[in-house]
This record gives structure tokens, sequence and C-alpha cells, in this order.
């Protein structure tokens, strides 16, 4: 058997080393629903490769299967595997769609589209209503949370929810096409391939909206937030700072729920547990007095400068993908905004049970139940449970995927064998000392932007820093995620390690008009904080200028 080539660019944005219960439930759910969409496009898939399958787990970590979209997504759809963080040239061949499939996909893709559109338009909010009333309800730890729990895991319901993955491939997916076929045929238009005001990029509005708060609440609060205090309670002690303390904690009630690192694990901290992190964003800000739209608005104009280059044909075409293109991806930053707020819940959920049934254990014992063992012991009401031997067996395990070292992002894996070898030589320390780096343009911006490297993997460290840097500021590290969306606004440019031309840094960049370049090997180790460095996210060059 061939060896699969998988990348974990895109799916370890949401999930890293996860205990059995993300494991799983993300595994099989990416599985069945990927398969689920293409065979509603593809419609016979007795062409389909069935020795392949979309993810693949490996040390506890989730890739991506890039033989499985190469050879059967790329029978059914145009594949680029640029768009999930993958050169181009690694990939060996990529499958063509047949004439008599294209001839009648417009058809296919029209009625599975519509179910998705529907979803959204009509569905996800109500869902969304209801989830979070469970959420903050679990996170009041109420005296008797086993209610709540059996209703958010009744069958029909948890059913219901899940619904949200299925409509979320089709518009991922879609994007992803949309985005290949754009990336490959009107680069320059890349800018205009973004939503307007989505469930992420709104957190970053909300914190100029907050900093303008500060701003009205006098010298005194000010002085406050340019000195560091990120006490909430400070604030809450200072009459004059009642309407930020307001904002903060209305802020935390609408997204407290995304994640600071790896969303879909049951596990992860969310915003709510970090309203420092709020305060240290808000104030980064006092110094800046453009609003956010300027910046974006002057990239903006630079795509269109080249859309109306183009002959009229050619620009109505591209208007129309485009004006679809802002549509999806407003709706796939939704349907990720309700899966961190259901993945938190869950979390929430887990811990509740943990305690209740097995009060002398861990509070994270559920979590190394699998997927359907989860479900079957909230259905039996805690009646059928996982012996104990296998579940220290899977904390060991666990534990020990901790200790190792990570997998590289792009891995050449035998099925067989369960053997994985990096697919890209790794370079010698000496060039580490290189003056120029080289990875996928994500994000063009207004121009290339130079700035003061600030490396960090860690979002309340990147606010802190920030707070003290004067000037422009480029921020290196390994990925991004809603955490740091609130950071983007004090940003010049952004360098990920992670990532492909849809990732996190690349739509929340373009929505902030930055240059933007991901898929950086190594870029946290090459380039040294303090460093002056220049992005160029047009041609996903990094250079090292001293």
């Amino acid at each position: 058997m061939t060896a699969w080539l998988l990348s974990g660019h895109n799916t370890q944005e949401t999930t890293g080393v996860a205990r059995p219960v993300t494991v799983t439930m993300t595994e099989t759910g990416l599985d069945a629903q990927i398969a689920w969409f293409l065979g509603q496009l593809a419609g016979d898939t007795s062409d389909f490769d069935q020795t392949l399958k979309p993810t693949e787990v490996v040390q506890g970590r989730l890739y991506l299967n890039i033989n499985y979209y190469a050879r059967n997504m790329g029978s059914v759809v145009p594949f680029d595997p640029e768009s999930v963080g993958v050169p181009a040239h690694l990939v060996e061949t990529t499958a063509q769609v047949p004439r008599e499939r294209l001839m009648r996909l417009p058809v296919r893709f029209r009625r599975t589209y519509r179910w998705a559109a529907n979803f959204y338009r009509h569905e996800l909010a109500e869902m969304d209503r209801k989830l979070r009333d469970i959420y903050w309800q679990l996170r009041g730890n109420p005296a008797d949370p086993l209610p709540l729990i059996w209703t958010l895991f009744d069958p029909e319901t948890y059913t219901h929810m899940r619904e949200d993955d299925r409509a979320h491939i089709v518009i991922a997916l879609t994007i992803t096409t949309l985005d290949g076929i754009l990336h490959q045929r009107a680069p320059e238009l890349l800018n205009l391939f973004a939503g307007q005001e989505t469930a992420t990029s709104l957190i970053g509005q909300r914190i100029w909206e907050l900093r303008q708060t500060a701003d009205d609440c006098g010298p005194e609060v000010r002085q406050m937030l340019a000195d560091g205090e990120v006490e909430l309670e400070a604030y809450d002690a200072l009459p004059a700072a009642a309407p930020l303390a307001a904002g903060v904690r209305a802020f935390l009630q609408e997204y407290g729920h995304r994640g600071f690192r790896y969303e879909a694990d049951f596990e992860t901290e969310r915003l709510s547990d970090h309203p420092e992190h709020i305060l240290l964003a808000v104030a980064g800000q006092l110094q800046e007095h453009e609003p956010p739209g300027v910046r974006a608005e002057a990239a903006r104009q630079v795509a269109l400068k080249a859309l109306r280059r183009m002959n009229p044909i050619k620009q109505l075409i591209w208007r129309r993908v485009l004006r679809w293109g802002q549509q999806l991806i407003s709706w796939r930053e939704d349907s990720k905004s309700n899966m961190a707020l259901r993945q938190a819940t869950y979390g929430l959920a887990a811990r509740h049970l943990a305690r209740h049934f097995y009060p002398d254990q861990p509070d994270d014992v559920m979590m190394f139940y699998q997927l359907e063992e989860f479900l079957t012991f909230v259905h039996s009401r805690g009646g059928q449970r996982v012996s104990q031997a296998t579940l220290d067996r899977r904390r060991a395990q666990f534990e020990l995927y901790q200790t190792q070292p990570s997998p590289p992002e792009l891995i050449r894996y035998d099925p067989l064998t369960q053997h994985w070898s990096p697919a890209v030589e790794e370079e010698e320390d000496h060039a580490l000392e290189i003056t120029r780096l080289h990875g996928i343009a994500a994000s063009a911006g207004s121009g290339p932007a130079e700035g003061i490297a600030v490396v960090t993997n860690d979002p309340l460290d990147a606010g802190r820093r920030l707070l003290e840097l004067e000037g422009p500021a480029v921020l290196f590290t390994r990925l991004t995620d809603p955490a740091w969306s609130s950071l983007f606004r004090r940003l010049s440019a952004v360098v990920t390690e992670l990532g492909g031309v849809i990732s996190h840094a690349a739509i929340v960049a373009r929505e902030n008009g930055l240059p933007a370049v991901v898929g950086v090997p190594e870029a946290t180790r090459r380039v040294r904080d303090g460093q002056r460095v220049r992005v160029d996210g047009s041609t996903g060059i990094v250079e090292v200028l001293e």
C-alpha cells in the first residue's frame, strides 16, 4: 500500500494532542460528513479509492489524508492542496473530474447547497441560542446538572446538533474549491475573498468598541489599562470604569465560549476563563486612532483595482463568485463558533458527569471514553461504563503522546505499520540563520509591511508584549485561532507555521487588511524576537532585515 501524505495544517488549528472523546468525535464526524458530501456530488462513488479515508490520527493528533482529497475529492471537484497547507509538488497526482460527472455536478451541488443554506438561514441561530443557555447554566455549577446533561445528549437533540457538522462540511469544502480556483486563476483578488462582519472578525470589532468605551471612561481608566491592570475586579471597584467592566462582561457572554487553543477539544480553556486577555487587547489599542475598517478598505481597493482591469465578462463572473464566497465564509465562521460552543458545553458536561459518577477520580476521567462509549454512558444514565483498566491505559497513552516529540505538520504515513516519516526533509541547524523565508501567500493586505517581530505561541503573552511595544509589530506564531482575533488590529502583519489560504490567520488577516504568510516551516525558530522583518503577503516571502 502506498504511504499516505498527511497534513495537520488545518486540523491542528482546532485540536492538538487530544483525549479519546475529542479524537473519536472529530475523526468519525469528519470522515462521515466528508464522505457524505462527496457522495452527494458524485452520485456513483464506485470509482473512489475505498482504501482511503479522509482523516487519520497519529500520536493523538488529527491529520487530513491528502491522498483521499487528491484522489477522491479531485474526481468530483477541483482540489488545490495549498488550501490545506500542502505544497503542490508534494502531491503526486490529482484526479480529474470525469466529463459526465462534471455535467451533472451543478444539479447535484445545488440540491445539497440549498439544504445547507436553509440550515444556516433558519436553524443555526435557534440552535445556538438553546446551546448557549445550557452552556452558561452548566458554567454556573448548578446543584444538580444531570437534567441539563440528559437534555443535551437526548438522541434527537444530539443528532440535530451534529447537523451543524454536515452543513459546515458542505460550506467548508465549497470554500476550499472556490479558493483553489481563485488562487490559481486570479490570486490578485484573494483580498476580496473574506467575510463581512463574521462571527470571528466581530471579536476584533467589539474590542475596538471596548477601546472607545475605555476612552470615554476618562484618564484614570486609560492609565489603569496602560499600566497593564488586568484584574476585572479592579475596574469594578472604580465607578468611572463601570461601563468598561460591563462591556467586558457582555463581550464574554457573547464570545466567552471561544477557545484559547484547539477549540474542538473538550478540555481547552475558553475566553471566559481569561477576562484579562480582553483587557490586554483593549489596552493594546489605546494608541490606535484609525477605525478598524480603514486598513481593510485600503486592502480591498488594491484588489478592486485589479478586478476593474479585467474585461467586463470576467468582472461579472468574479464579482458573483466573490459575493457568494463572502456569504460562505460568514456561514463557515458562524458554524465554527457554534461548534466551539458545543464542544465547550460538552466539555463542561463531561466534567460534571465525572464529579457525579467518579467522585474519587480526576474530573477529566469521562474524556477518556471514546465517543460511542460516552453516548452509551449518558443514555444509560451512567449504568454502562468503560472498565477502569481501559481508562487507565488510555490516560497513560495520552500522557505518553504529550511527552513525545510532535510529528511534523506534513508526514508520510504507512497505514499498515502505522509508521510515519517527515514529508519534507528537515533543514540543518545552520539554515536557521537564513534571512529569507518562504510560505503560502495568504493575504496581500495593501502591500508589504515591515515591523518588529513578536515571536510567541501564547495570546496572553502576545497581548502583554504588544502593550509594551511601540511601532509596527509582526506576529510570528505556530497558528492563530479566535483568541488571537482581538490582537490583529494592533499588528502590521502575521506569519504562522501552520495553515493554508483558508486558515484562521489567512481569513482574519484579509478581514483586517493585513499581509499574511502561512505555512512557514520553523518560523518561530528561524526568526528571533525583536528582529526587524518585512512580510510580502502577495508572494509569500518573509525577509529578516536586521
